[in-house]
């Protein structure tokens, strides 16, 4: 009869042909003959798109010839499986005949899905081999990464100047760690496929599912995490499931992390102990040799006499006011800003100055007394302050090329260290103590018998007038000699002055002849004629500036490229390199004799003794404005918290005079040459310590320690796939049925199942994704089919050549009296059995 078809045998039972229409599924029988595989022509019969999917499933007639193209199939038959249809050898389908193209697919012979290769692949192959080199080569290179990381070396020789640039090596560590990436990627997605593949393939195992098969794109394409998200919720949880979102996060962060924690970059190392050695020219504060190479274009036969003085002179005005203007700024932020200091010193603004434009220069109060205590104890004001500066001669130092320093230019402009040198440091003491005029009297020449008469103040500065007392007569007595340690014992003679200045005005005396070591100043303090004068407040000041070299100070010195700075660092008990710490034979309080030499042309420059003809200098205005007031309620003397004291400022303007004498003077205390200078320079060396900045692996903010996690897992998971393609695997791989190609072409050749029911359009969806799969083999053909785990228990069906009934498949375990088994079917049974005890864990 026409309408009848020959029967298609499903591999599905009957009851799940009775409710659910079925594609056909023939699998192939052992007992065809050799001519049955062999290759058939195709015929000149057009096929349709209809055919093709069931030609595809290997549908054809009983006697394997292709079916007949002019006899259409019912659209209600073409996918269902009729129970009353004849199976005789002579029926035959009947396909509709569609127009002919050229890319039309033409009828082909019934062939046979038999496997053409093992499953299980040979250990030299290419992707074993190949997956097992980039397993070694990710776990090493993934510990050495990490070993970098937490040992965070210092990498001396990459340098601009090196055999490895910055730039280089940079770009060679992304370059690995890229490459570790890579290969990270690779094993883990093939450790994927081989557990999954041996799960599915093994007998009692629990199968896998289709958001298993998913985990495989996580790692090569993390956004599928947030596309198919329903794939997580059933495997995600699972053991597998969280090493391949461990394996997802390393695989996004890794090159993240390397760059973060293991890529040279820039960075302060470790503080070092070292000896440096700088120049030395001449002695500390010797006027003639920094006189002599003040840079001005007037040359000696220009002027002769002044040449020096002069230049110097302006170098004094101004490093002085700059420093200065800088300081009292300082102050005004803060007064203006209603932030009140301190009384006391150590908590007031620090002396400030500047080297060379680019480097700022930041001194110490040193010695400090209280200035309340002092006064009572002398009954009168006084302003004890002592202010110590960094050695001027650091910095010269610390660019000297025999101390192999890179400079900032020298690392792209990013470099920079930090040197603490173990010297001395210049410092000033400055006394102001409150005078009145009976006080100043056998001080003031103009209030002698013989001052009254022949005192000029034009030609008091350049010629000394007749009746002046010269040592070693001069010792004239005064209610302060304690206080300034006027006598013979002590060497220091008291100063002369022309007269008694006008009020905010200010005279000098600085010409005490050696070993004198002080420069005087006398100022009047502000005095209105419009009220009555305050009895608390002295009529006059006098202030002896000196300076000396102190051991209770290191020098700190800090490079980069937006400039520099220069410091102290005082009496620290935590700080070991202080010179006197170092050097236990060193004196401290030995004033210098040559400073005030400079310091007379410091002050001249100033205006400091305008006021010895009435000049009014308006640096002498504000210094007799700083004078520290009464406090009413100590009944003494006391430290302004708004307002500088006279002492202080002086200290500063003085603190250039410091940086200038110490900057080619030697980094000990004394002068071991026979001359105060030296025509060529010679090389000292002085303990220090020194922080670099260099190319260094680690992170840069603690932060970025969050990074250790992703280098952690990249190494362990890395590690724990070498292992298992050598203890489990042992280098031998078999067919990752989770790559699309292979999974394809697995179930393209496999039964029709109820389980997609609905997802041959849109994809499965819901409880679908769970649904447990494994696969087996059929053996009499070598074939190998992807089913349900769900559908596991119903029996597979086999058709004979010459359309016997239908019987269940034998299964031979290989036993004594068996048939002699194939090596596909025996490499099958061996592959399916849980043979190690990491199978338990699939």
């Amino acid at each position: 009869m026409a309408s009848e078809r020959e029967s298609q045998h499903s591999l599905l039972s009957k009851d799940s042909l009775d409710t659910q229409p079925q594609r056909s599924w023939n699998p192939l029988s052992n007992r065809l003959t050799h001519s049955d595989y062999d290759y058939h022509p195709p015929s000149e019969v057009t096929w349709s798109e209809e055919v093709l999917r069931d030609v595809g499933l290997g549908i054809s007639n009983s006697a394997g010839n292709a079916m007949p193209a002019d006899d259409p199939i019912p659209a209600d038959r073409r996918h269902s499986t009729d129970s009353t249809a004849t199976t005789t050898p002579d029926s035959t389908y009947r396909i509709p005949q569609t127009p002919q193209t050229p890319h039309s697919p033409h009828s082909h012979a019934h062939v046979r899905c038999r496997n053409r290769a093992t499953v299980l692949q040979k250990r030299l192959s290419w992707v074993p081999l190949t997956v097992l080199v980039l397993a070694i080569y990710a776990t090493i290179f993934s510990g050495i990464y990490l070993v970098i990381a937490l040992r965070k070396p210092r990498w001396h020789d990459i340098s601009s100047k090196g055999p490895v640039a910055p730039s280089t090596a940079t770009l060679l560590s992304a370059f690995f760690a890229k490459t570790i990436e890579l290969a990270y990627v690779t094993i883990c997605v093939a450790f994927l496929g081989q557990v999954l593949s041996r799960r599915a393939l093994m007998r009692d195992s629990r199968g896998i599912s289709i958001s298993d098969m998913n985990m495989r794109a996580w790692i090569m394409q993390p956004g599928s995490m947030i596309v198919h998200w329903e794939a997580l919720r059933y495997s995600a949880l699972t053991f597998l499931g969280s090493v391949a979102l461990v394996a997802t996060f390393v695989a996004m962060l890794y090159t993240t992390a390397a760059q973060a924690l293991v890529a040279p970059k820039l960075s302060l190392g470790p503080i070092e102990p070292t000896m440096l050695q700088g120049k030395v020219t001449a002695s500390f504060a010797n006027s003639n040799y920094i006189a002599s190479v003040c840079d001005t274009p007037v040359t000696n036969d220009m002027d002769v006499l002044y040449r020096n003085t002069t230049c110097l002179q302006i170098v004094h005005a101004g490093h002085a006011y700059h420093n200065y203007q800088q300081w009292i700024s300082r102050w005004s932020q803060l007064v203006g800003g209603s932030n009140e200091t301190s009384s006391q010193l150590q908590k007031r603004p620090p002396p400030t100055g500047s080297l060379w434009d680019n480097t700022t220069v930041t001194g110490s109060w040193i010695d400090i007394q209280d200035m309340s205590t002092l006064s009572k104890k002398y009954k009168r004001m006084i302003n004890n302050i002592t202010m110590a500066m960094p050695h001027g001669g650091i910095p010269a130092a610390a660019m000297n090329t025999k101390n192999n320093l890179r400079q900032p230019s020298d690392t792209s402009g990013d470099g920079k260290y930090n040197i603490e040198a173990s010297v001395p440091s210049p410092a000033i003491n400055v006394l102001c103590a409150g005078m009145t005029e009976d006080d100043l009297k056998p001080l003031v020449y103009s209030s002698w018998p013989e001052g009254r008469k022949d005192f000029n103040m034009t030609t008091w500065n350049s010629a000394t007038p007749g009746h002046m007392p010269h040592p070693p007569s001069w010792r004239n007595r005064t209610n302060v000699d304690e206080l300034f340690e006027f006598s013979s014992e002590a060497g220091h003679i008291p100063p002369i002055f022309g007269k008694y200045p006008e009020p905010f005005n200010t005279i000098l005396n600085g010409t005490g002849p050696w070993p004198t070591n002080a420069l005087y100043l006398l100022g009047a303090t502000p005095r209105s004629k419009d009220k009555e004068p305050d009895p608390n407040m002295p009529q006059y000041v006098m202030c002896a500036l000196r300076t000396k070299q102190t051991g209770v100070c290191t020098t700190k010195y800090s490079a980069d490229s937006s400039g520099a700075s220069l410091s102290t660092d005082c009496e620290n008990p935590s700080n070991k390199l202080q010179y006197d710490k170092l050097q236990d034979s060193f004196l401290e309080g030995y004033w210098n004799a040559d400073w005030k030499n400079i310091a007379s042309e410091w002050a001249n420059s100033l205006s400091l003794n305008a006021g010895i003809s009435d000049g009014a200098a308006s640096n002498a205005r504000l210094l007799m404005q700083m004078m520290p007031r009464y406090n009413k309620t100590e009944k003494t003397f006391a430290l302004d918290p708004k307002l500088p004291s006279i002492s202080e400022a002086l200290a500063v303007m003085a603190g250039s005079t410091l940086i200038l004498s110490s900057q080619d003077a030697p980094f000990v205390p004394f002068w071991n040459y026979t001359t105060t200078s030296l025509s060529e320079p010679v090389y000292q060396l002085f303990n220090a310590s020194i922080q670099a900045v260099g190319y260094a692996s680690g992170g840069t903010e603690k932060w970025q320690g969050v990074f250790y996690v992703i280098l952690v897992f990249a190494f362990l998971t890395s590690a724990v796939c070498l292992g298992f393609m050598i203890v489990e695997a042992r280098g031998r791989q078999v067919t990752d049925f989770t790559e699309p190609q292979n999974l394809f072409a697995l179930a393209v050749n496999s039964p029709q199942t109820t389980q997609l029911e609905g997802a041959c359009g849109c994809g499965p969806w819901g409880e679908q994704l769970k649904e447990r799969w494994f696969i087996g083999m059929e053996e009499d053909d070598e074939h190998y089919y992807i089913r349900s785990k769900a559908e596991e228990k119903i029996p597979l069906l086999r058709k004979t050549v010459d359309s016997m009934p239908l019987e269940p498949m034998e299964i031979e375990d290989g036993g004594g009296g068996g048939r002699m088994l194939s090596p596909m079917v025996d490499e099958f049974r061996r592959v399916s059995k849980r043979h190690s005890f990491l199978a338990k864990l699939y």
